[in-house]
C-alpha cells in the first residue's frame, strides 16, 4: 500500500500525468455539460404556497403542500430543482363552489402550474385531479379598548377631563368560535409618577396570541390627557329643605355650608353662589334621625375638578304655623 502511495504522489510530480489529468478534467467536464443540456422526461417535486385567499374566509387547514408533477426539462433544469426545490403559487379567489365545497379543479391547476414553469421546461403530469379547500368563515367585531394605567401628579396637578384613547375601540376579524371569547382588549400597564404636564403615549395592546386566525385592526393606541395646575375656593352655599308639609316650616343649623371647590385658576374666578345647590330632604327625617338632616351637593359646574361639602348632615328645629 505504501509502495502504491509513492507511486502515485511520485507520478504527480511528473508533467506528462499532469497535463494528462488536465485533459481528463476538461473531457469530463465536457461530457456532464452535454448530458445536462439534454432533454429528460423526469418526475420532481413541488412545494405549493395558497395566495389571496378571500378575506371572508380562512384556510381551516392546507390541503396540499407540495405537488409531485412530471416534467420534459433539460438536465440543467432537474438539476436546479434537486438543489433547490421549486415554490409553486396556487391562486385561491380562482376556487370552484358547488354543493358546499371549494375546489380547484384539474384544469385550473395545470394551467396555474404552466404558467409558472420557464420556457425551458414542458409540464407532461402532475398527481392531483383536483384540490379540495376547508375553509371557516370570517366575522367582524369591535371591541372597546381599556387603558390600565397606574399615575400620580405632582404637587398641585390633576387631569382636566377624561383620559382620552384613539382609537378607543378596534376592529376583530376572525373565526366566530374565537372572537365571541373576546369582550374587550386591554392596553400593557402604562406607569407615571409625579406628572406636571400634559402627555400623549403610544401604548402597545395585549393581543391573544393563542387565537390562530384572528387579525387585529390596531396593535397600539395613543393614550392623551391634559394636566393643569389647580388652586381651591371656598364657596358659601345655603340650604334648601325640600318636601315641606304647607304648615312647617324648618330652620337648618347651620343655614350655610362650605364647599371646598378644586379647579384651575380660570374656573375658580367665574364661580357663582348661584351655580351651587345643597339640599335637606325633609321626608327622610325619622325618629332614628333626631333632629339632624342629610345634606347633599346635588349642582355644581362640572368643569371643577372636585368639589366637597365642609359638612354632610345639619341640625334643625320646627317650627309649625
Amino acid at each position: 500500500m505504501e509502495r502504491l502511495l509513492e507511486w502515485i504522489k511520485t507520478g504527480l510530480k511528473k508533467r506528462k500525468v499532469k497535463v494528462f489529468l488536465v485533459f481528463l478534467l476538461c473531457a469530463s467536464l465536457a461530457w456532464l455539460i452535454n448530458k445536462l443540456s439534454l432533454t429528460y422526461t423526469n418526475n420532481t417535486t413541488f412545494q405549493v404556497e395558497y395566495i389571496n385567499v378571500p378575506e371572508e374566509f380562512l384556510l381551516a387547514n392546507t390541503p396540499k403542500d407540495e405537488i409531485q408533477v412530471r416534467l420534459q426539462a433539460a438536465g440543467f433544469q432537474f438539476l436546479g430543482y434537486e438543489l433547490k426545490p421549486k415554490h409553486i403559487q396556487l391562486d385561491v379567489s380562482k376556487v370552484m363552489h358547488k354543493d358546499g365545497s371549494y375546489y380547484l379543479t384539474s384544469d385550473q391547476i395545470r394551467i396555474q402550474l404552466e404558467s409558472q414553469l420557464n420556457n425551458y421546461s414542458t409540464l407532461t403530469d402532475f398527481d392531483s385531479d383536483a384540490i379540495y379547500f376547508d375553509f371557516t368563515s370570517l366575522e367582524m367585531k369591535k371591541v372597546p379598548v381599556k387603558v390600565l394605567m397606574e399615575m400620580t401628579f405632582a404637587a398641585n396637578h390633576i387631569l382636566e377631563g377624561d383620559i382620552r384613547v384613539k382609537p378607543d375601540s378596534i376592529q376583530l376579524s376572525g373565526p366566530k368560535s374565537q372572537i365571541d371569547t373576546i369582550n374587550q382588549i386591554r392596553t400593557v400597564l402604562f406607569k407615571a409618577d409625579n406628572v406636571n404636564s400634559s402627555f400623549s403615549n403610544e401604548i402597545a395592546l395585549q393581543l391573544p396570541e393563542q387565537l390562530k386566525g384572528t387579525t387585529f385592526s390596531n396593535k397600539r393606541v395613543k393614550v392623551s390627557g391634559k394636566v393643569v395646575k389647580f388652586s381651591e375656593q371656598v364657596i358659601k352655599v345655603p340650604v334648601h329643605v325640600i318636601n315641606l308639609p304647607e304648615n312647617i316650616k324648618v330652620r337648618t343649623f347651620p343655614e350655610i355650608v362650605e364647599v371646598r371647590c378644586q379647579g384651575t385658576l380660570e374656573h375658580l374666578k367665574q364661580l357663582e353662589i348661584e351655580d351651587f345647590s345643597v339640599e335637606a330632604d325633609y321626608a327622610k327625617i325619622s325618629k332614628e334621625t333626631e333632629n339632624r338632616l342629610s345634606v347633599k351637593l346635588v349642582k355644581y359646574p362640572r368643569a371643577l375638578n372636585n368639589a366637597v361639602m365642609s359638612t354632610n348632615e345639619v341640625e334643625f328645629i320646627l317650627r309649625r304655623e
